[in-house]
């Protein structure tokens, strides 16, 4: 069966879905359970939607019959300020994260693959990510070419050359 899947840009009217998505992202795990709340007032962790987008970031959301259910988004953080995935100034770290009913169909590969042709296009070297080590998305990010260059904990940070 053809899921009629739409990619579209994200921009800041989105930014209220990035954050139920930022949520599902870091509740990948069902027994973790944070809150909006608690994400809302964590600095490491809504600094991946607040004023997004700033100049230079892109995202993109994946649309099924009209509803929203999957997003990929760019942030950039400076060594002063970083993310959890941070190598440099000029390499924006990769959020993304599916609605749980909809994950293993192949849309965040759709997802990844579609972003980073457009973090291409628009002159970046590469793009950075943290992923834990026990979240199954990790083998994902190493099957479409992100390569580990940090461990942190009992998460690794990876990146992709563009």
């Amino acid at each position: 069966m053809q899921i009629p899947l739409v990619v579209l840009s994200a921009n800041a009217g989105d930014r209220e879905f990035l954050v139920d998505m930022l949520l599902e992202a870091v509740n990948w795990h069902p027994d973790r359970e944070i809150t909006r709340e608690v994400l809302l007032a964590e600095p490491r962790l809504v600094q991946y939607v607040t004023d997004w987008p700033r100049p230079g970031e892109l995202g993109v959301i994946a649309v099924v019959d009209g509803q929203r259910i999957g997003a990929a988004w760019l942030g950039s953080f400076g060594a002063d300020d970083p993310g959890y995935g941070y190598v440099a100034d000029d390499v924006p770290e990769l959020s993304i994260a599916l609605v749980a009913s909809w994950r293993r169909r192949g849309i965040g590969r759709l997802l990844l693959r579609d972003l980073a042709e457009r973090a291409r296009s628009a002159g970046f070297r590469g793009i950075s990510l943290s992923v834990e080590r026990a979240n199954p998305a990790a083998s994902l990010y190493a099957a479409e070419g992100y390569r580990i260059v940090r461990h942190d904990g009992d998460a690794d940070v990876m990146t992709l050359a563009l």
